[in-house]
């Protein structure tokens, strides 16, 4: 090797270390930036030539180092297991949320609740058992009613709100969710573009694995390799974007009761089963909040039919009119009859008829229903127990999704006392070549001055 190539090997070492620095400064400026990936310079030895010349050989040393290229840290299996743990915690909060919210709507157990209502309803009929000629326990216990009407009707309007806001949410999301694809498919043809040039696409990589890593969230995704850099990215098996091309979801909700929603391809109205967010959206709205408005309805009716059963055998103040429902069902539900409500003499507080109208037996009867509140109970406890396995399971799937974190910005997270290490390492390598140019060049200098005049 000549002392012309040992110039050339020292500046190969130069470049290479000149290269891991400049890497080591674009990570350490990036260590706060959402979604980016350390990045490392890979380098190789130049062996020089390994084919004979003719009558010739290379024997002498390398020739230097090549900085081949500059790779992200990231371990595609930690990757892909966080999309399925991120769906999964996803979907989870959001079925939390909406046992949250009902649970705001029923008010259990508070004054204002619907238990408490009830309970005041039946002592109000207690209380005209004692008096039934009182005008006033007759006022109360219509004001009572009325109440518990109110407390019916808010709880179930609350629960509508809830389904149709849900609904709202839902499609918002799936608008992001294309919107993203869209960005993802322009991003994967960057980097294609930029991959054939033999260009860097690390930092675009980011952005596209960013997106992907919201999609999981909000609607549980896989991802796959494609040709020259790019990744496909499938919902439920199915592609939402291949290459530089992708697809739209929306959500469609059937008009026959009890007007089921789902979320369907746009070319061709294709139910797809998402995961993440969406998911738990889906089960909200086709299941557990129409599962409880029904019930709640059932309580509704089983004190519209209690009460009026009772009710309808007694006998007004008037000792004679009997067969007179005190609740009635309409468009909105549970209401007081406005018969009732126009002349409070209608309470059929009496069993017996005229001259017995002071009789408060069928009052007291009614006081002792027991089967509303022992449904209502039911309802609430069920509730209860669906919620707190509800905020168990988001626990459990939190500390899941927690570790998968922890692993993957282990792997791919910038770590500055790492950095340091790297950016003192590349430093005193990048002096070291220059210190041997240095001496090259010192001994070349030697060689030519001192040996360049004959006979000396």
């Amino acid at each position: 090797m000549s002392n012309f190539s040992s110039l050339h090997l020292a500046l190969s070492g130069l470049y290479a270390q000149r290269r891991g620095l400049d890497v080591t400064g674009q990570n350490i400026a990036n260590a706060n930036t959402e979604g980016y990936s350390r990045q490392r310079v890979t380098m190789s030895s130049d062996a020089g030539p390994v084919v004979p010349a003719m009558f010739s050989r290379w024997n002498g040393t390398g020739q230097g180092v090549h900085a081949d290229a500059v790779m992200r840290m990231r371990d595609q299996f930690l990757e892909t297991r966080g999309y399925q743990e991120h769906g999964a915690n996803a979907a989870a909060k959001s079925l939390q949320g909406t046992f949250a919210r009902i649970e705001l709507a029923f008010s259990e157990p508070t004054d204002q609740g619907i238990g408490a209502q009830l309970a005041d309803f039946l002592a109000g009929w207690d209380d005209l058992s004692n008096k039934p000629d009182d005008s006033a326990a007759r006022s109360q216990l219509l004001e009572r009613a009325k109440t518990l009407v109110f407390s019916f009707q808010q709880a179930d309007a609350a629960m509508g709100g809830l389904r149709t806001s849900v609904v709202d949410q839902m499609g918002a999301v799936v608008d992001d969710v294309n919107a993203a694809a869209q960005n993802i498919a322009e991003l994967n043809q960057s980097i294609q573009v930029a991959t054939v040039a033999g260009l860097s696409a690390n930092d675009l990589m980011d952005q596209r694995d960013l997106l992907i890593s919201r999609l999981s969230d909000q609607i549980g995704v896989t991802a796959r390799p494609g040709a020259s850099g790019t990744v496909d990215v499938f919902v439920d098996g199915t592609a939402l974007v291949r290459g530089s091309s992708f697809e739209k979801l929306r959500v469609s909700i059937d008009p026959t009761p009890p007007q089921p929603v789902s979320v369907v391809w746009d070319r061709d109205g294709y139910p797809t089963n998402p995961g993440g967010e969406v998911s738990g959206m889906i089960t909200s709205v086709n299941d557990v909040i129409v599962r409880y408005r029904t019930e709640l309805t059932a309580v509704a009716q089983k004190v519209n039919d209690d009460v009026n059963a009772l009710h309808s055998t007694g006998y007004a103040l008037d000792g004679a009119t009997t067969g007179t429902d005190f609740f009635v069902m309409g468009p909105t539900g549970l209401d007081v009859n406005p018969a009732v409500l126009a002349d409070p003499n209608l309470i059929a507080a009496s069993s017996l008829a005229a001259p017995a109208v002071l009789d408060g037996a069928n009052a007291q009867a009614l006081a002792d229903l027991t089967g509303p509140d022992v449904l209502y109970r039911k309802l609430v406890v069920g509730l209860g127990v669906e919620a707190q396995t509800a905020n168990r399971r988001v626990d459990i799937q939190a500390a899941i999704t927690e570790q998968i974190d922890m692993a993957r910005e282990a792997e791919a997270g910038v770590n500055l006392d790492e950095e340091m290490v790297n950016m003192m390492s590349y430093q005193r390598a990048y002096e070291a070549s220059a210190r041997m140019m240095t001496a090259v060049d010192e001994m070349l200098s030697t060689l030519i001055s001192g040996t360049g005049l004959v006979g000396r």
